[in-house]
């Protein structure tokens, strides 16, 4: 198995490695300018000859093939047909030796319990309704419409599907028996009858999200987020759509993020998933009370007179009493095992774990049997030779996204009993995970951590002669990436890394805390799609995860430094205002306003670059950098930058424990270095890192983490307007 390289980490047992290993930065971008960077077939042609082509956004998800296609004959010279019968020789020769339990790109083995029925992408939500069971794929469709498989869970298969634009994963029964889906990026409701037809569609105002019916006649819709006059999303809203005339009764504006709604007991409870907090609401719209629970509620059930709310940041579920409408507790729960936890509703006691698919995000139990639905799937994906090949009926490109298919597993309830000890031995010896107790005792003095993104193993190190590679899919060979190929010769060879993530947003955050929420699997499927606006990964507090790398070192006192990541730009300033301030305060609310704000900017640490840069040098030691909070010019362009607003300099400079928590924050991101932006090239990020790093030696403080982000990797086909492919890789 061949997985993605999502980055690549080198061990440094002494700093003076780190020096010899830069390249050569001036003969380097000499040689590979000298390469002719158009396609084959126009190579022999006059440049001035060629049409101009339509400008693209830069690594465009949905020119993957095209992108895929350019690269390849860039670095090869050779047409990319020719290569696919070598590579689907290879994907079916692999096919033939899979075993029932099957190992996935992260590492863990899984071996689905019951039937496996394969439905489409990402699915996230699922009803049972006119006696089948109606699966809502809400993954990555781009220029094309999201499916809604109709599943008979009797008969083992997909009896029919529904082709809808955009999609929530959100679908509920009405009191009127019609099904309701909500549409998501196309702001509306959609009405689906017995027979699977859509009958009727509603407008309402924003993204489109979580329903609940309140009788024959109403439904409570939620709006993830409404635009501005600009376009840009802000906060959620919370409506009443009256069935009937199709017009909205009331209406009431919801804070960051509002996802799940469900009518229980003459009222309507709504987790807000960016604040943390489940809102209660009469049916007028009368705000009853609003409950603090985990980190990035989503979901929620009910039973018995009880709303749990699944808190996916926290692995929780935080339990209502409808009656009282107050927290009466939060148990704790799994996450991320490939398996449905069975307890015992009066103790919470754990009676056992059911193996499932790939992600599972949904189940029911219907009658004698569970129905889990799974949003990855039961298979591994590419790019090893063990993936599909996509969805052949389609002929879709076979980009990342496209590969998660998700399933359905069919249970007989029978089979727990028989089944729970083995089961559950099973599902816990499928982790990738060693030893924790004991741990790395290895004698490490420093980490560089280098984070490069979106090549595959084969790509650069296929010829590396030795490993697991394949030099016929090599792009980037030894003469075009040295440094890696000394690395990988040096310290280790990383031939079978299991990587989580499988696109840019989603590698990032495993990168940096080694954890993706479901509201970020879904949105960046969602995005990707072009059914969301801008970036709001690691920026807007909703996608943060609840802690990353840098807190685990802080905590066991271990210096660091990041270069570029804006994971912990954002991520870290928003901790300092909610832990001096809480969450609903004014200063955490500026600031929540002002990331929005950069989301629809796809911002992701350049303003930050382009005020600091200049004052670089001056917050090499914490110390320093408590003295730069002192400076008038430089508080009044980092309050603009945290909240939009220079008033909180005062506040900055008035508080000193305030300030010593920022100081701490700006020593360890150096100012010099540019985040993304793949306009500039990868080797003056170096340049700036070892101009930092020769900073640290002089200063006799070489923190113990180097995390460095070089995004370049990224490429943009074979084009040359910013860098050709192999000065991107470089």
């Amino acid at each position: 198995m061949k997985p993605k390289l999502a980055l690549l980490a080198a061990v440094i047992l002494s700093v003076h490695w780190a020096i010899a290993l830069v390249p050569r930065v001036n003969g380097q971008k000499a040689r590979l300018r000298d390469r002719d960077d158009r396609p084959v077939e126009e190579r022999d042609k006059p440049a001035d000859s060629l049409n101009k082509t339509p400008e693209r956004k830069v690594d465009d998800p949905a020119e993957e093939e095209s992108l895929n296609r350019e690269l390849w004959e860039f670095a090869r010279r050779t047409p990319y047909d020719r290569i696919l019968p070598y590579v689907a020789e290879e994907q079916r020769k692999s096919q033939a030796t899979q075993n029932a339990e099957l190992e996935l790109p992260n590492g863990w083995r899984i071996a689905p319990a019951g039937q496996q029925i394969e439905i489409g992408r990402l699915p996230y939500e699922a009803v049972p309704f006119a006696g089948k069971l109606i699966v809502l794929n809400t993954g990555y469709y781009y220029k094309e419409p999201s499916l809604v498989s109709v599943v008979d869970t009797q008969a083992g298969h997909v009896e029919k599907t529904l082709k809808i634009n955009s999609l929530f994963p959100s679908a509920a029964v009405g009191l009127d028996g019609d099904l309701y889906i909500s549409g998501g990026f196309d702001q509306k409701v959609l009405r689906v009858d017995r027979q699977f037809k859509v009958v009727r569609e509603y407008p309402v105002v924003g993204f489109a999200g979580g329903i609940a019916p309140i009788d024959s006649q109403h439904l409570a819709v939620g709006s993830m987020a409404i635009k501005n006059k600009q376009g840009a999303y802000i906060n959620g809203r919370l409506v009443i759509l009256n069935t009937v005339s199709g017009k909205v009764e009331r209406e009431t504006d919801l804070g960051y993020f509002p996802y799940a709604v469900r009518s229980v007991a003459g009222k309507l409870f709504v987790t807000l998933l960016g604040e943390n907090t489940l809102l209660i609401y009469s049916r007028q719209l009368k705000l009853v009370k609003r409950i603090s629970v985990g980190l990035t509620p989503q979901e929620m059930c009910t039973d018995d007179g009880r709303v749990y709310v699944v808190n996916t940041g926290s692995d929780s579920l935080s339990v209502i009493d409808t009656r009282t409408d107050r927290l009466v507790s939060t148990n704790v729960t799994l996450a991320g095992t490939n398996a449905v936890e069975v307890l015992d509703r009066r103790t919470g006691k754990q009676l056992g774990l059911i193996p499932t698919g790939w992600y599972p995000t949904k189940v029911l139990v219907d009658k004698d049997q569970l129905e889990v639905v799974s949003a990855k799937g039961i298979h591994p994906r590419r790019p090893n030779p063990n993936g599909p090949r996509g969805d052949a009926a389609s002929r879709v490109p076979e980009y990342v996204l496209n590969l998660l298919r998700g399933s359905v597993s069919i249970i007989p309830k029978s089979d727990f009993d028989q089944n729970a000890k083995s089961w559950t031995d099973q599902v816990n010896s499928g982790s990738p995970i060693f030893n924790t107790r004991q741990g790395l005792m290895v004698p490490i003095k420093h980490i560089f951590y280098i984070v490069k993104e979106n090549r595959t193993y084969d790509q650069v190190l296929g010829d590396l002669g030795k490993g697991n590679g394949d030099p016929k899919l090599t792009l980037f060979d030894e003469s075009v990436t040295p440094v890696q190929h000394q690395l990988a010769r040096e310290f280790v060879t990383i031939d079978n890394f299991f990587a989580n993530g499988e696109i840019s947003v989603l590698g990032h955050t495993f990168t940096t805390s080694g954890y993706a929420s479901p509201f970020v699997e879904w949105l960046g499927n969602e995005s990707y799609s072009d059914r969301w606006k801008g970036y709001p990964y690691g920026t807007v507090p909703a996608t943060m995860s609840p802690v990353y790398i840098w807190d685990i070192l802080d905590d066991k006192r271990i210096d660091y430094r990041i270069y570029g990541e804006n994971y912990f730009l954002f991520t870290r300033a928003y901790r300092i205002f909610v832990e001096r301030y809480g969450p609903n305060s004014e200063a955490a609310r500026k600031f929540y306003d002002k990331t929005i704000a950069a989301a629809a900017a796809e911002d992701r640490g350049n303003e930050f670059y382009e005020l600091a840069k200049a004052y670089y040098g001056q917050a090499d030691t914490r110390s320093a950098a408590y003295q730069l909070l002192g400076n008038p010019g430089f508080l009044k362009l980092f309050a603009r930058f945290l909240t939009g607003d220079e008033r909180f300099a005062t506040a900055i400079s008035s508080d000193n424990a305030l300030r010593r928590r920022f100081a701490d924050y700006l020593y360890h991101y150096p100012f010099n270095y540019r985040s993304w932006d793949l306009k500039y090239s990868d080797l003056d990020r170096v340049h700036e890192w070892k101009k930092d790093f020769e900073a640290q030696i002089r200063l006799g403080n070489v923190a113990q983490l180097n995390y460095i982000w070089l995004p370049n990797d990224h490429t943009d086909g074979n084009t040359s307007k910013i860098l050709n492919p192999f000065q991107f890789v470089a």
